[in-house]
């Protein structure tokens, strides 16, 4: 252990110091990615880049990364946090110690901002970043009023406050929004978890490169967090249009829609409250409601949503084994049924199934029907759903109104449910 610490500061320094001339190449671009229409992610849709887009565009946008890895003030900031790094190896009794090396504080957060607004402000830097992949990926919807160098310090904002709360989460056991499901894994009281903190810092430390950007030593500590804390829902089923969706939206692509008066039924999981059963009781009523509606011929597709939610760590994901039981029980044909396997409350229900119905090519015009149950219908058409989703997400994903049929909501998407918040790091 000795020898990894002192290699680490010399691995930062090299990665600090050293300004590249050329850009990173651009990747093929990722036609399966989860995009509004008329944009294409040129990334994978991976764990780091789901919760963090902002930091993949800097390393793809023409100009960016030659301008960040060449800047004095982020070769000094870099420089500095590999010492924060670098002292706390010796506090192993302070697990909190050893994460909060890690933390971007104030200072770092303004730093950076300042130079991102200043390389916007150099000829054509804001076109190749902001109005070019920032703004029409809509990751960053919640920003898309500001102007380009307002919302790109805003969207940098986020990202650092997502990068400290994965530390305080899953490095120092702070409770997230929702302890009961998304909490880390470990008691960070006992004194295994320091040792085990350590280890992944120093393995981050030596993991640095020579073409590093400021942001990766931290990217890959609090991704490395999610890992440990086995906590990667955000990057499972992914490609979303293909693998289980794939024959689904190969039949949305020669659907008449005009033969159907809504283009979908949306069905939202429930989750169970024992360990054996793969779904909640009210999964299993609002199923048998989306059941007949389909055979009314009322839309021509169910996309079911939900993600391994309840009870706590659970193997079954509500929208997997929600679509295997239409298959087998309602006799649905499987290339009529799209999963939308991440959602993990009600707020993300709605955002997630307006991602994938602009992304599969669903017409958005018009709405789709959501179908639920007595017990919850009176929650999914209230003022307080709403208020809260705006709440949690930081958008308004679409509007639910009252719908003829019994039971059942009719959801206008909008493309601002492509907004990213980096605060719910199992779906953002």
């Amino acid at each position: 252990m000795t020898g990894s610490r002192t290699a680490a500061p010399k691995l930062f320094a090299v990665a600090a110091m050293l300004a590249a001339s050329v850009d990173v190449l651009a990747a093929p671009v990722n036609l399966l990615a989860m995009d509004p229409p008329g944009y294409t992610t040129p990334y994978a849709e991976t764990l780091e880049t789901l919760n963090f887009p902002l930091l993949a565009m800097l390393g793809k946008a023409p100009g960016w990364a030659a301008a960040l890895r060449a800047d004095p003030a982020l070769q000094a900031l870099a420089g500095a946090r590999a010492q924060r790094v670098v002292a706390a190896a010796t506090c192993t009794a302070r697990p909190d110690c050893i994460a909060a090396a890690w933390l971007w504080l104030p200072g770092d957060v303004a730093v950076i901002s300042d130079v991102l607004r200043a390389v916007a402000a150099r000829p054509g830097m804001a076109r190749a970043l902001v109005q070019a992949q920032m703004r029409p990926s809509g990751r960053f919807a919640r920003h898309a009023g500001l102007a380009d160098a307002d919302l790109l310090a805003a969207a940098w904002a986020d990202t650092a406050a997502g990068l400290n709360n994965l530390v305080a989460v899953y490095g120092q056991g702070k409770p997230p929004r929702y302890p009961l499901i998304d909490a880390a894994i470990f008691d960070v009281a006992r004194p295994e978890f320091a040792l085990i903190l350590n280890a992944h810092a120093q393995i981050t430390a030596a993991a640095a490169r020579a073409d590093d950007l400021v942001f990766d030593p931290a990217l890959r500590f609090g991704t490395g967090l999610l890992r440990i804390n086995e906590r990667t829902d955000a990057a499972a089923y992914r490609p979303l249009l293909a693998g289980a969706n794939g024959p689904a939206i190969a039949a949305v692509r020669r659907t008449r829609w005009l033969d159907y008066r809504y283009p979908a039924l949306l069905v939202f999981g429930h989750g169970p409250d024992d360990a054996q059963s793969r779904t909640g009781v009210l999964g299993h009523i609002r199923l048998a409601r989306a059941a007949d509606l389909y055979a009314r011929r009322l839309a021509p597709f169910i996309i079911v949503s939900g993600g391994n939610v309840h009870p706590n760590r659970t193997p079954f994901n509500e929208a997997a084994e929600m679509k295997q039981l239409l298959i087998t029980q309602y006799n649905i044909p499987a290339d009529h049924v799209l999963i939308e396997p991440h959602a993990r409350h009600t707020t993300t229900n709605l955002r997630n199934s307006a991602r994938l119905l602009f992304a599969a090519g669903f017409p958005t015009d018009r709405p789709a029907l959501i179908v639920t149950d007595p017990m919850t219908a009176s929650y999914i058409g209230s003022q307080i759903l709403a208020e809260r989703t705006l709440k949690e997400t930081g958008i308004a994903p679409g509007r639910v109104s009252a719908a003829e049929t019994p039971f059942a909501f009719e959801f206008l998407t909008d493309r601002a449910a492509f907004h990213v918040e980096p605060l719910d790091p199992l779906d953002p």
